[in-house]
């Protein structure tokens, strides 16, 4: 009788596993697709003016708060990009939520602003 109960949860669980994995692939798939989309954006155009780019906040980490932040040049179509990040946020926290994910939950602090260097933008901080 043990043996039977010992099948049926080995079954069970099998089930989930496999219904979790297609999900996860899913999302994996669509969040590198994002993230490829989403880079390509931002490092579409070289940056000699740091008034022209900004950031925005970009991943969710499983206790809360973004991963990083992305600089971007506010020539792109910038409402496009924006939708692709906040898309790609919100898979990320829906992949914490299912996969039990978690992190250093460490503040990530956003820049204070852009500057460019050597056709680059990077962040000053405080």
């Amino acid at each position: 009788m043990k043996a039977n109960y010992s099948l049926i949860l080995l079954f069970f669980l099998s089930a989930c596993f496999a219904f979790e994995g297609e999900q996860k692939v899913d999302l994996a798939t669509e969040m590198a697709l994002l993230r490829q989309e989403i880079d390509e954006l931002a490092q579409s155009k070289t940056c000699l003016d740091a008034e022209e780019w900004n950031f925005t906040a970009l991943g969710s980490k499983p206790c809360g708060g973004p991963w990083e932040y992305i600089a971007y040049p506010k020539s792109i179509n910038v409402p496009e990009f924006l939708a692709k990040v906040k898309r790609f946020n919100e898979l990320q926290e829906q992949d914490n939520i299912q996969n039990n994910r978690f992190s250093d939950c460490m503040y990530v602090s956003p820049p204070k602003s852009v500057i460019c260097q050597e056709g680059k933008p990077v962040f000053v901080y405080e």
